[in-house]
């Protein structure tokens, strides 16, 4: 069978026909009124009314190009992936893949919480100063040192119980050699201190050397070096104070011939209350009673 140009034109025909009839039956489906709804005598509704669909409007398709889909790649090793040829990525992103499946902390857990918000134990003050001095230059302990015995000299002298309304003010008048004397100075040490005399001592220990050398017995509390009034040098003598007989029992044994500067001092027990004027006039009245004068 061969399709002459008459046979063509009719299947053409026809198929315009139907196209036509196809169109026609959309347009009456759109075009179509809505039924009004209505009832009946015995108040009841008739059929529901028909659905209203829109024009179908045929729009033509655009390719869409899609980018091609990369494959996911585990960048834990990104030496092995530039060696072996791989997807190539800054070194800033390769070690946030790298390091992203690794968990820095864990949560908080309700433990930890409450420890967080625990009251925090306060610590002894006196350990606390312990510590310090452990951490503390030998020049801070040895200041620390001297402040405490010149606190501690301060509590026991003559002078601070005067201060603290104990007392009153007296002379301290002094008697040697057939000479009278006052020094004032007495009231700065401690009335009822055991106090050692130091000899031979050179002219470059000063208070804070011979202190120094004794600053090891913890009863410590004063050092002083006699001096001239007038040219300040040393008369080669001091004497130290000790609040504790045992300390100064033990000064008296190991410190005794050592050096303190560029001599070796001799130590011994100092008698400076001999030299009170109430002590040397109580020693006179006994040498009179005994006919000694």
């Amino acid at each position: 069978f061969s399709a002459g140009p008459r046979s063509t034109a009719w299947i053409m025909a026809s198929f315009d026909d139907e196209l036509a009839l196809f169109e026609a039956e959309i347009n009456s489906i759109v075009t179509e009124p809505e039924a009004a709804p209505s009832t009946s005598t015995a108040g009841h509704f008739s059929a529901p009314p028909s659905i209203t669909v829109p024009p179908v409007v045929l729009v033509p398709t655009v390719p869409v190009l899609l980018p091609p889909v990369v494959p996911i790649v585990n960048f834990g090793a990104a030496a092995a992936l530039t060696n072996a040829g791989g997807l190539m990525l800054p070194p800033q992103l390769r070690n946030h893949i790298a390091g992203s499946g690794v968990v820095q902390s864990a949560p908080a857990t309700i433990e930890s919480k409450a420890q967080m918000y625990a009251p925090q134990k306060i610590d002894d003050p006196l350990k606390k100063i312990e510590e310090m001095k452990t951490m503390a230059l030998p020049a801070d302990v040895e200041l620390n040192e001297l402040r405490k015995a010149k606190i501690r000299n301060e509590q026991n002298s003559y002078l601070g119980a005067v201060q603290r309304g104990e007392k009153k003010m007296k002379r301290f008048v002094r008697c040697a050699g057939g000479e009278q004397w006052e020094d004032p100075s007495l009231a700065e040490w401690d009335p009822n201190d055991f106090r050692v005399f130091c000899g031979d001592l050179g002219n470059e220990v000063s208070d804070e050397l011979l202190g120094k050398a004794f600053r090891k017995y913890p009863s410590f509390q004063k050092a002083k070096v006699v001096r001239d009034g007038k040219s300040n040098k040393s008369k080669g003598y001091g004497f130290v104070s000790f609040k504790s007989q045992e300390d100064y029992i033990r000064a008296m044994r190991e410190m005794d011939g050592k050096y303190v500067g560029n001599r070796p001092i001799k130590l011994r027990k100092s008698n400076w209350k001999d030299r009170s004027m109430e002590v040397v006039k109580k020693k006179i009245k006994q040498k009179k009673k005994l006919g000694l004068i």
